[in-house]
């Protein structure tokens, strides 16, 4: 089964969306920083294939337009990115570029790493080995 949530990071809540059950280190505070426009993350779980790619567009688009001052793509979760995923993304970089919004890519699995890396998107994005790394820089 594969899942895609938009999550938004603010810096008056506490954020679940930091860290998954598997993955305690990218727990941290919110910083001062986040008072400004906070971050949206969008979080891939599953297979990123053409029955998501709707969905995961449009979770895309909402986060980018969302007022936040960069968006954070978690494919931490993801076991499969198509290459129509990673195209999308690729155009999702552009259309975050052009509203002021810096685009973040957390891959820490070597399959999607490696899709991004064939389809040439991988150099075209700001790739982070972390949330944390990615929701600090």
């Amino acid at each position: 089964m594969s899942a895609i949530a938009v999550l938004q990071r603010r810096a008056d809540a506490a954020s679940p969306l930091e860290r998954s059950p598997r993955d305690r280190s990218d727990h941290r505070p919110p910083s001062a920083h986040d008072h400004q426009r906070g971050c949206a993350i969008v979080r891939v779980e599953g297979e990123l294939d053409a029955a998501i790619l709707p969905e995961f567009s449009e979770a895309l688009d909402r986060a980018v337009t969302s007022g936040s001052r960069a968006v954070v793509i978690d494919f931490r979760q993801t076991r499969f990115l198509s290459i129509g995923g990673a195209l999308r993304l690729a155009g999702a970089t552009e259309d975050a570029a052009a509203s002021g919004v810096e685009l973040r890519v957390v891959a820490t699995r070597r399959e999607v790493e490696r899709v991004l890396e064939v389809t040439g998107v991988g150099p075209r994005c700001h790739l982070y080995p972390s949330v944390r790394a990615a929701l600090e820089a």
